[in-house]
This record gives structure tokens, sequence and C-alpha cells, in this order.
């Protein structure tokens, strides 16, 4: 397993967590970052040791996206390879109910923000790294009042297929799509049994890792607990 250090950012949400968690099972030293340093602090706790640190920042400009680089390399030595589990909380209502202001604001903090990290991040990561961005499977349905998720989700995979089709070299880059629903630390009391965990996610994400040529990019799909650790069938 590749033991350089791991950038998690949205490491206190449902999926990151699951991401800090498995990462570290596998050996990883993990940088935890987000905005909420009280949630990081919890989220510390639950592990601790030397292999875990955290950074407090965020993704809404490319100012930010640097100094948040800058914070996690000083954590725990030179990052490695960087997972983007951020995706803003969503608000339910009916796609003609938002101006114009709200819904450019829930497409920045859904889709500028992975953006912001990617064209940040990749030009200083090493060329042996890879780039993981977390999305959801709205992009190809959508949930009454949910529209503009899907949206985001769309957008989102689309970024990303772009942003590949455009390198030719550095570090790699790919966009897990999570089809399934996720047992996550919120809502794990009425997940149904088939529900892929937020351990598996983060299982999964380190197979990414260690095998990239496995996982032929650069969007890639978890579609059932069946599938973990297990390349998509083509």
């Amino acid at each position: 397993m590749n033991q350089g250090t791991l950038l998690v950012i949205g490491a206190a949400g449902d999926v990151g967590q699951g991401i800090v968690a498995g990462a570290l099972a596998a050996g990883r030293r993990v940088v935890a970052a987000g905005r909420d340093s009280t949630k990081l602090d919890g989220l510390a706790a639950q592990h601790g040791g030397s292999a875990l640190a955290s950074v407090t920042g965020d993704l809404g400009s490319e100012a930010g996206a640097l100094a948040l680089w800058a914070s996690a390399n000083q954590a725990l030595g030179p990052v490695e390879d960087v997972v983007v589990s951020v995706n803003a909380q969503a608000r339910m209502q009916e796609l003609g109910a938002w101006s114009a202001e709200e819904l450019s604001a829930a497409l920045d903090a859904n889709v500028l923000t992975h953006f912001n990290a990617a064209t940040t991040f990749l030009p200083l990561m090493p060329e042996t790294g890879m780039l993981i961005g977390i999305g959801g499977g709205t992009a190809d349905f959508i949930f009454p009042k949910m529209a503009h998720v899907s949206m985001a989700q769309a957008a989102l995979r689309m970024l990303y297929r772009g942003l590949a089709k455009e390198r030719q070299s550095g570090a790699q880059l790919r966009e897990l799509m999570i089809i399934s629903m996720v047992a996550g630390h919120s809502n794990r009391e009425a997940a149904q049994p088939d529900w892929v965990t937020d351990r598996e996610v983060g299982q999964h994400v380190c197979a990414i890792l260690e095998s990239p040529d496995a996982f032929a990019g650069p969007i890639l799909k978890l579609k059932s607990r069946e599938q973990v650790g297990k390349p998509e069938e083509r």
C-alpha cells in the first residue's frame, strides 16, 4: 500500500469519515480537512494516534485551496494523494422556486469547490499521486425537489471528464460516483442492509489508490456492497 500522506477534504461528512477510517486501517497517514474545527476534533477523538492530523480550510476560492494545501503539507509531510468529498448540504425545493442567486450559490458550493481543488492541487502533486473527487448517482436521475442536486452532479461528472481529457501528464484524476445509498454516522440507524457503508466507501477509495490501472477512469461508479474493492465490469 502507498504509505504517502492522504488529504481528505470534507473529512467530517458521512462519506469523508468513512474514507478517513478506511485509509487509516490500510496504513495510510491521513490529513483530515474541513471548515468546522469542532467536527474535526471529534473525528480525531475517534481515531487518535500519530497517523491522523486535521486542518481547517475551504475550497471556496483558489487562495483558500492554496492555503489548505500548505497547511496539509505541513501537518504530516508531503501530500501524495487527495480525496475531495465536498458536497454542499442539499435543500429540498422545487427548481422553479430558486432564485438565480440561490441556484448559483448552490452550484458554486457543489462544483466550483471541486474545480478549485483539482486545478490548484494537481500541478502541485507528485506524478505518482491521484486526486479522487466524490460524486453521486443523481447525475442520472432526479428526486422530487432535488433537481438542483442532479444538475450539480451532472456538471461535476463533466468537469472531471474535461479535466482528464486535457491532462497530458502528472498526477492521475478520477471521479468516484457513489450510486448506492451510503450508511454513515448521520443515518446509520435508518440504513438498509444493502446500503454501502461509509467504511466500505473508504475501502473502495483505497483500492483505487492502490491499483489505479485496474480502476481506469476518469469516471468510476460504486453501485453495491458486493462491488467494494473491485473494478466495475465493463
